[in-house]
């Protein structure tokens, strides 16, 4: 695992730095799509999530919108594809995302246009931590996570 500015990026995960979108490519050919440590720490606290399935899109468009204290937005697509699964868990708990970017906090699985998907910004986890490190110094960030409260273990968190 690499590590930025304490922001995380592990190794086996493909990453599209431009959109701070990470990828992990499942065995049934599916794509399961998550914000990076970076992507959640920018958002602040995630309050609300909206996706759904069937839902098909080019590079770039959305996928899902983000709702945190701070910003409302589009999750955008890394890859061509249809969604084929939304994180139920997340849809009930947004602020896995902060706490968990890369597990219980991701955010859809996509069936990718082309099965040949890999593109050439796409970098993997173990070689993208020289495009954040530029990426974060110029953006002046330092990743957090939400933690439970001291004690607790309802979902409830700090931002």
């Amino acid at each position: 695992m690499s590590t930025v500015f304490a922001c995380e990026f592990p190794d086996h995960l493909w990453f599209d730095v431009e959109r701070d979108v990470w990828i992990l490519a499942l065995e049934n050919g599916f794509l399961r799509l998550g914000m990076t440590d970076p992507a959640q720490t920018r958002s602040g606290k995630v309050l609300h999530v909206r996706a759904r399935a069937g839902k098909t899109q080019p590079i770039g468009k959305s996928l899902a919108t983000i709702e945190s204290g701070k910003w409302v937005g589009p999750f955008p697509a890394p890859v061509a594809g249809t969604v084929v699964k939304v994180n139920q868990a997340v849809l009930a708990d947004p602020n896995l995302i902060n706490r968990d970017p890369y597990g219980a906090g991701w955010l859809v699985e996509i069936q990718p246009e082309n099965p040949d998907w890999h593109r050439p910004d796409l970098v993997l986890g173990e070689d993208v931590a020289p495009l954040y490190q530029s990426k974060l110094k110029e953006a002046g960030l330092t990743c957090m996570r939400c933690a439970p409260l001291d004690g607790e273990d309802d979902g409830s968190a700090l931002p």
